[in-house]
């Protein structure tokens, strides 16, 4: 990704971030802003990360992302405690490029962390920053592109994926999860549908700090605002709370209630297994362009961290672990040799289990909850009730698989060696059909 010279944004911010490096013993031959370069991605959709560089000194750069004042598409780039916190816990182990330091600007209290989305602070002369260690993109989106086997040979297990499989390993064994308990209640705060959520429900993931923000909830669910009528225009009598209230306040049209989430998770299929069932921090967005390596340690890390959560393990594997038969074991059985490390080795059943664990998350993730949950998709009239019996159908499919695993594994192969979705129609017809 190119860069360019920096703008007055950061540049007005060197002052204050090699303050923030010195506090913490970093860059102590660097002494004044004049002797750093400064440098901002030309890519317009990321005005708030930059580079900054000690030009007579062999000190390493750093990345510098703060609260910029110009729009990453339609709202501004926030930092929040939340995200901070994590990025500090998995740097101390190793996981994340280096936090170096970090500067927050003390709030007014409010009553959960997550701001509405629509106040940018623009009179703020203090906008948060944090700064970390310099991390190389670990995939070629050009060559991606001309390459038809690019992604199936860089998510092998020999390759990036084997890499990312060890990371989540290793963040599922050594980030224990009670640092969200303090979140949890600001997001049920938000988002009053998760008070009934149990730990390992899937949509924990779906509670991205941005999401949360750009829905504005806390302002809608105040008590003593007026709340929306259950009835039409003109109706008289006391105002009924909704249940007709956009799921996340979504303003897209025929966007799921509340109500209709409700019916939608509690039909999903449970995790299942002692692996994949694991209540664990999880990334909850791993794939190639969030993982780097350190510059520092020359080390494979993890970055874009907003999405950081609890939830169950196999949800981390949804984006990266569905590469035919052979790579999605083959990044599974990383996956468990490096969590069992001192446990003995995993046998065959486990593998092909927790697989195809992860293959049932990665639909519910990106193909029940996603386009239910995130605005980046057009639902039209039909799609919700669609939805609703089509993840019935899912979890009867699902169902059906666990307890037939002949069936299961026959299914898995064929879909690898015809190039076909193991969850097409007509593959769930045939299940379905004879179990019904």
């Amino acid at each position: 990704m190119s860069t360019e010279d920096g703008g007055p944004e950061l540049r007005g911010l060197i002052p204050r971030v090699l303050q923030a490096l010195h506090t913490k013993k970093v860059w102590l031959s660097v002494k004044s802003a004049e002797e750093i370069s400064c440098d901002v991605f030309k890519d317009l959709s990321k005005p708030h990360i930059g580079i900054l560089t000690p030009v007579n000194t062999e000190e390493p750069p750093v990345v510098v992302k703060f609260e910029s004042k110009v729009p990453c598409g339609d709202k501004f780039y926030k930092i929040e405690p939340q995200t901070v916190e994590i990025h500090q816990l998995l740097s101390d182990q190793g996981l994340s490029t280096k936090l170096l330091a970090f500067s927050l600007r003390e709030e007014k209290p409010k009553s959960c962390p997550f701001s509405s989305g629509e106040d940018n602070d623009e009179d703020s002369k203090d906008p948060n920053f944090t700064v970390e260690s310099v991390g190389i993109g670990c995939f070629d989106m050009a060559a991606s592109a001309a390459d038809p086997n690019y992604w199936e040979t860089l998510y092998s297990a020999t390759g990036l994926g084997g890499s990312m499989a060890k990371l989540a390993a290793r963040l599922h064994k050594k980030v224990q999860v009670q640092w969200f308990d303090k979140y949890r209640n600001s997001i049920i705060e938000l988002c009053p549908l998760m008070k009934d959520e149990a730990d390992d429900s899937p949509l924990w993931v779906m509670m991205r700090t941005d999401a949360l923000r750009h829905a504005r909830l806390a302002a809608k669910l105040k008590a003593g605002e007026p709340s929306l009528s259950a009835g039409g225009p003109g109706d008289e009598g006391d105002e009924v709370q909704v249940v007709t209230q956009k799921f996340l306040n979504q303003k897209r049209p025929h966007a799921p209630s509340t109500e209709d989430m409700k019916r939608i998770v509690a039909l999903l299929p449970k995790p299942c297994g002692e692996h994949a069932s694991r209540v664990v921090t999880c990334h909850s967005d791993l794939w190639a362009a969030n993982v780097v390596k350190d510059t520092r340690s020359n080390e494979a890390v993890l970055i874009d961290l907003e999405g950081v959560t609890v939830s169950y393990a196999a949800t981390d594997f949804a984006q990266f672990c569905d590469g035919g038969f052979d790579g999605g074991r083959g990044l599974s059985k990383v996956y468990l040799e490096e969590l069992m490390e001192a446990q003995g080795m995993p046998t065959e059943e486990d593998i092909d289990r927790f697989w195809f664990e992860v293959l049932i998350a990665g639909y519910v993730q990106t193909s029940i909850l996603r386009p239910m949950c995130w605005e980046d998709e057009r639902l039209e009239f039909e799609s919700v009730n669609k939805m609703i019996a089509h993840a019935e159908r899912f979890s009867a499919y699902v169902e059906k698989l666990r307890s037939d695993w002949d069936l299961t594994l026959q299914i898995l192969r064929k879909a690898a060696e015809d190039g076909g979705e193991w969850t097409s129609d007509e593959v769930m017809d045939s299940v379905l059909g004879k179990s019904s």
